[in-house]
């Protein structure tokens, strides 16, 4: 059952600190490089060859388990997987160079601004504070919220969200899952009884396993992974409890690039929507793919997906979320710019 609503709590202005000092730092990468095959050409008639393509790298956050190869598992990952997407960006004059995962999204901006990555796909929460605080990052496409989000317990410890008065919780600032969880805990009443403490995932697991922090919000997909060899409770799920708190993805690019290559827009969401057309076609085809390369139960993943895509590239539930994330950023005191989230995916 839905807890009632109240307004979030006082400034919290570390998050926006934290979060602007991660986007002003340099975040390194691993990638997977992708296959470019060249375009035939006839050698005897120049107007007969075709101009070169222009190679893309596509980076956003990875969180699957150790041993498995970065991936980007989303739509447009899914139509590179299927093969679909080479010739939808020849189409616009582009090539797939490869993936590079990050630990979460500030540094997917930060690789857009420096050019070693030509598209990033992060959560709105981090993308809206970039924009707010008048990077130029334009938005190719705003999703439909699609993944759910679950908050973990630590193993003997609590069974709900009221109960963690007086505990410890892991938010990873300045994310989807921060704005979620202070959200819930201001919903349940215990926001200003709690102690935050800022994690990326990769250390807020072992911490919930050592008891240090006594829950975590994350994604449904990542907290099957943990939950495959620990007891951790689910104390609430967004897509039961709280659905106006599911977060969504925006793919970006940044100014510079869309400026040289305005084409980019077209292809990405070409790609994008072949790959979700492709997912709802087959579900379970989608979530052996998803268990495949991150690890995730595939049970656990038909379980965290929605099962719904946009059929255009500003979709106005993923316009709904990112105005609900800009009010939420000002309401906490993150960020005082502003933007027209209607007006920020480009042609």
């Amino acid at each position: 059952m839905s807890r009632p609503r109240r307004r979030l709590a006082a400034a919290q202005v570390l998050i926006g600190a934290v979060v602007l000092a991660a986007l002003a730092a340099c975040s390194s990468a691993d990638a997977t490089a992708g296959s470019t095959t060249a375009p035939s050409s006839d050698a005897s008639s120049a107007e007969a060859t075709p101009a070169a393509l222009v190679p893309i790298t596509v980076g956003g956050p990875w969180n699957g388990t150790a041993g498995k190869e970065p991936a980007d598992t989303g739509p447009f990952g899914y139509a590179v997987h299927l093969g679909l997407a080479d010739e939808l960006l020849a189409q616009h004059g582009f090539s797939y160079e490869g993936f590079a995962a990050f630990n979460n999204g500030p540094p997917v901006v930060q690789a857009l601004q420096s050019g070693d990555i030509q598209v990033g796909f992060i959560g709105d929460t981090p993308a809206v504070l970039a924009r707010s605080n008048d990077l130029d990052v334009p938005a190719l496409l705003i999703a439909k919220p699609t993944q759910d989000i679950w908050f973990l317990g630590r193993e003997g410890g609590v069974h709900s969200v009221e109960e963690l008065a007086g505990k410890k919780v892991a938010l990873q600032f300045g994310s989807n899952f921060d704005k979620y969880g202070r959200a819930v805990l201001e919903r349940a009443g215990v926001l200003d009884k709690v102690e935050l403490v800022n994690l990326l995932f990769a250390d807020a697991l072992p911490a919930l396993q050592r008891g240090e922090v006594d829950a975590v919000p994350l994604p449904a997909t990542t907290a099957g992974i943990w939950r495959l060899k620990n007891d951790f409770p689910v104390l609430t799920k967004a897509s039961e409890d709280d659905p106006d708190l599911l977060a969504t993805s925006v793919g970006l690019t940044s100014g510079d690039e869309y400026k040289e290559n305005p084409e980019l827009a077209a292809a990405v969401w070409a790609v994008y929507d072949a790959g979700a057309q492709a997912i709802l076609a087959d579900h379970d085809a989608y979530a052996q793919f998803v268990s495949d390369t991150t690890g995730a139960p595939k049970d656990v993943v038909l379980a965290a997906n929605l099962w719904q895509y946009g059929t255009q590239p500003a979709d106005p539930d993923g316009v709904a979320t990112v105005t609900s994330t800009l009010e939420f950023l000002h309401d906490t005191g993150t960020t005082t710019g502003t933007f027209d989230p209607n007006a920020w995916v480009v042609p």
